[in-house]
């Protein structure tokens, strides 16, 4: 296996958010994120991605990895229900035992900088210590939009940006990672990527590695910093020869 795709593997959120998902495709999910490479033990994948409900039964299966939990929560896919309601939602999934909350901006508020700030604020707060990754939803904005929320959510400290759901509107492009990348290469602080809806080959994944290099440094990608949320590109890695 190439450096580049055992990279990818280690910076991939491996993800199950299907609306028929069970324990059981749980279980094999995180089975798969503990040895991506059968005989390969050193190899695992960032994290696993998954619900809520989900969250003790991937701490249990993942007991003695190295594999991160990574929840899709406070009113994932969309911020409809109240703030409280999205806040008490990360607060339960951090007790529960995910080590990282992806959380969508709410971009209803986009010209309202003021009420965006707080929502972002208490996010923060909420998430604590636990990584923060902040959904941009990059399909539903104009290039503008994409900044403006890029920049608020920096401002407020999110850990990661991530482009996309992967529920709806179209998922990651290049065009949106370029815009995205550029706002982090301009943060002042670290702050990680998360390219996420669509992922799904080899190529597409190398073609993003290639461009947030040229963006943010060659050495830049790490789990710490680059992942890819996806459920089908493993598959596509590990098979590739």
């Amino acid at each position: 296996m190439d450096v580049d795709r055992a990279l990818l593997i280690r910076c991939l959120d491996l993800t199950s958010l299907g609306e028929g998902d069970d324990d059981e495709a749980i279980v094999a999910l995180c089975t798969r994120a503990a040895e991506p490479v059968q005989g390969q033990l050193d190899l695992t994948v960032a994290a696993v991605c998954v619900w809520p409900r989900f969250v003790p039964l991937a701490r249990e299966s993942l007991s003695g990895a190295r594999v991160r939990i990574a929840c899709a929560t406070g009113g994932f896919p969309m911020p409809d229900a109240p703030l409280a309601q999205r806040l008490d939602q990360i607060q339960a999934s951090l007790d529960a035992g995910a080590d990282e909350v992806d959380v969508v901006v709410n971009r209803r508020l986009q010209d309202e900088p003021e009420a965006l700030a707080a929502e972002l604020d208490a996010t923060r707060a909420a998430a604590g210590p636990a990584i923060w990754k902040a959904i941009l939803e990059t399909g539903a904005l104009t290039p503008e939009g994409m900044r403006l929320l890029a920049d608020a959510s920096i401002a407020a400290g999110a850990d990661f940006l991530k482009t996309s759901t992967g529920k709806g509107p179209p998922g990651a492009t290049p065009a949106a990672v370029a815009i995205v990348a550029e706002r982090l290469a301009a943060a002042g602080r670290p702050v990680g990527l998360k390219i996420s809806g669509g992922v799904r080959e080899v190529r597409d994944a190398t073609d993003y590695l290639a461009m947030v290099r040229v963006t943010l440094g060659a050495a830049w990608p790490t789990p710490a910093t680059f992942r890819i949320g996806a459920s089908a590109l493993l598959e596509a890695l590990v098979a590739e020869p």
